[in-house]
This record gives structure tokens, C-alpha cells and sequence, in this order.
């Protein structure tokens, strides 16, 4: 206890009037590293509190700032019409999901937004590419932003998702004939310009969200990482509808 109170108010009158390095003798460091240690070693637990402290704040930060910046996302995402999306168009939530194919969190996410879907009717959900698990990955991307030309982008994403080989020309080719695409117009569309961008755009939004990984969502203004169910996006929708 001694110990404890020459050491704590050796660090009060620290903060009180700074000291250098040089302004201490050897024997005064070689004592300080021995206090320092030993309330180190004994007191373990309040370190630990105050690492889970300091992790804890610096996340809410980190979350505050992610959902200031998803506010002017949203803003504008609402003024696009031709974002490739399902569920309801005018709903009163929109929900946002960045994704990989090759993503196999994904995968399950699209089905607790299914599930969602069949419970809330007045919810759009929009899909924003996100590849990021490789050159297939992008692919994928590619061949679903051009099917979203043709009308007929949920169909493809959801038999992309339901697939489970490769992501190939071969195999898109074969998912597009099933959904009923224009082949030869889907393969002109998919390596265009304008497709590349979006792709670009989609990552480098991500990033200035905060989105490091797949899936993301973005449920009105309030950003989650990583995968949720169906029961949780209820719960931010009516905590949202509640405000």
C-alpha cells in the first residue's frame, strides 16, 4: 500500500509539473521501473478494465462516425433509381448490403434478407457489389451489375449466390440462360466502362464507411458490420420507425 501511494503520487506530481528523463538519477529510474512493475503485475485486472475501456470508446467513436458519414450515402443512394435492388421500391426503410459472391456469410445473409422481406413489405433492400475474395469475385460482379440492364438482377443474384462452383464465364453463362438473360448482351454490358466504375466507386465508398470486410449493411443511417439475421434488422427497423 506504501508502495502504491509513493508511486501514485509520484505520477500526480508528474501531471502537476512535467519532469524530463534526464532530471531523474539512475537510482530514481531503477526505483520508478520497480513501482511500475510491481503495481503492473498485482493490479492486472484494472489494466485489462481500462484496455476494454479504451477499446470500447475508441469502437463507439468509430461507429459514430460511420453512421454520420452513411447519412450523406443514403442521401444520395435514395435519388438513385437505377441501383439494382428488391423488396419494396417506395418503402419507408432501406436496408443496404455490401457483399462478395464468393462470401459464404452471404450467402446466409440473403437468406435472413428473404426472410425479412416476407414479413416486412415495406422494405427496399439495395445490393452493393463489394469484391473483394478475388478475381472471380469481381467477375461475378461484373456479369450481375450487367444483368441489372436487363431487369432481371435479383433473379441473377440470388441463382449466383445459390450456386456452388466456380464463378467462371462458363458458369455464369449457364446461370444467365436459366434466369432468361440475353447472353451476347450481357457479356458487351459486363466489361464496360460504366460497370467498372461502379465497381470502384462501391470500395471506395465501403472504405470511407468503414466497411473493411463482407457483408456490411446499412440499415437507414445506422451502419453493422458482418453478418445479422432477419430478427435483428426487425430490430433496428423498429427502433428506427420508433424515433
Amino acid at each position: 500500500m506504501k508502495k502504491f501511494l509513493v508511486l501514485t503520487t509520484f505520477v500526480a506530481a508528474l501531471y502537476a509539473a512535467p519532469l524530463k528523463a534526464e532530471e531523474f538519477t539512475s537510482e530514481q529510474k531503477e526505483e520508478l521501473n520497480k513501482l511500475l512493475t510491481e503495481y503492473l503485475m498485482n493490479n492486472g485486472q484494472v489494466i485489462l478494465e481500462s484496455v476494454n475501456k479504451f477499446q470500447a470508446e475508441q469502437m463507439a467513436k468509430q461507429q459514430q462516425e460511420s453512421n454520420e458519414k452513411a447519412k450523406g450515402y443514403m442521401a444520395d443512394l435514395k435519388k438513385d433509381t437505377t441501383l439494382p435492388s428488391t423488396g419494396n421500391p417506395d418503402g419507408d426503410i432501406t436496408i443496404v448490403e455490401f457483399f462478395d459472391y464468393n462470401c459464404g456469410y452471404c450467402r446466409k445473409a440473403l437468406n435472413e434478407v428473404n426472410a425479412l422481406l416476407k414479413d416486412e413489405k415495406n422494405v427496399k433492400v439495395v445490393f452493393i457489389e463489394m469484391p473483394i475474395l478475388g478475381p472471380q469475385s469481381k467477375e461475378a460482379a461484373k456479369w450481375s451489375l450487367a444483368a441489372n440492364k436487363q431487369g432481371k438482377y435479383f433473379e441473377y443474384h440470388q441463382a449466383i449466390m445459390d450456386h456452388k462452383g466456380p464463378k467462371d464465364d462458363k458458369n455464369m453463362k449457364k446461370l444467365a440462360e436459366k434466369v432468361g438473360l440475353d447472353i451476347k448482351q450481357l457479356e458487351k454490358d459486363k466489361d464496360g466502362d460504366d460497370i467498372n466504375q461502379i465497381i470502384v466507386t462501391n470500395l471506395t465508398k465501403a472504405r470511407e464507411l468503414g466497411i473493411q470486410g463482407t457483408p456490411g449493411f446499412i440499415v437507414e443511417t445506422e451502419v453493422a458490420r458482418g453478418y445479422i439475421t432477419s430478427a435483428q434488422m426487425k430490430s433496428m427497423i423498429a427502433s428506427i420507425r420508433g424515433q
